[in-house]
């Protein structure tokens, strides 16, 4: 997110073609963004496939599986403000790119609402496994996450959902820092 400073109306459905047009001033910041989240969804998705070997009940690997499938998509979802910055709007003049820029970054903001929600189910998996191996103060963190991660799948009809990443994205990021030291331990398993 950092990368888009500049573009701070990124993954709002009430503002894509300012979205675009902001990218379209902005397209080294643009590039690096995409470039960023797609290596940091493929490195989510291996955690999560980590975690669930780990704990390893129906579960965990329901919750893993969801986590690893919805950070893919997102990650495919993540080319597309790439294309639109490298390919579309360099080729295009005005009016005559906006349907274009809308349809790549609704593509972008769907597969982001479509993430949440797998996430916002994986975690709640999770949290439910955690919690009967007895580690019950991450499994809340996980429970807590995932109840929060799943009003985001909203997000491509509604501001106020899309706001409500200000509360979830910690809320999972915690969840997966923590599990991380745990995993890097070996010690997610144990109360």
């Amino acid at each position: 997110m950092a990368f888009l400073w500049n573009v701070p109306v990124a993954y709002r459905p009430t503002d894509i073609d300012r979205w675009a047009a902001l990218s379209l001033a902005h397209p080294q910041a643009t590039v690096a963004s995409a470039v960023s989240f797609i290596l940091g969804l493929v490195a989510l998705s291996g955690w999560a496939a980590a975690l669930g070997r780990q704990v390893d009940t129906p579960w965990a690997r329901l919750g893993a599986s969801s986590i690893a499938v919805g950070a893919l998509f997102n990650a495919a979802g993540c080319v597309t403000p790439l294309v639109l910055v490298s390919h579309v709007l360099p080729g295009c003049e005005g009016a005559a790119c906006a349907p274009a820029a809308r349809a790549l970054l609704g593509v972008t903001l769907s597969l982001d609402a479509l993430f949440n929600l797998l996430l916002g189910i994986g975690l709640l998996a999770l949290g439910a496994a955690l919690w009967g191996k007895g580690v019950r103060a991450l499994a809340l963190l996980g429970l807590v996450a995932g109840a929060a991660s799943i009003p985001v799948a909203g997000q491509p009809f509604s501001e106020a959902a899309a706001k409500l990443l200000g509360v979830a994205g910690p809320l999972w990021l915690a969840f997966v820092l923590w599990s991380s030291v745990r995993l890097w331990r070996g010690a997610v398993e144990r109360p």
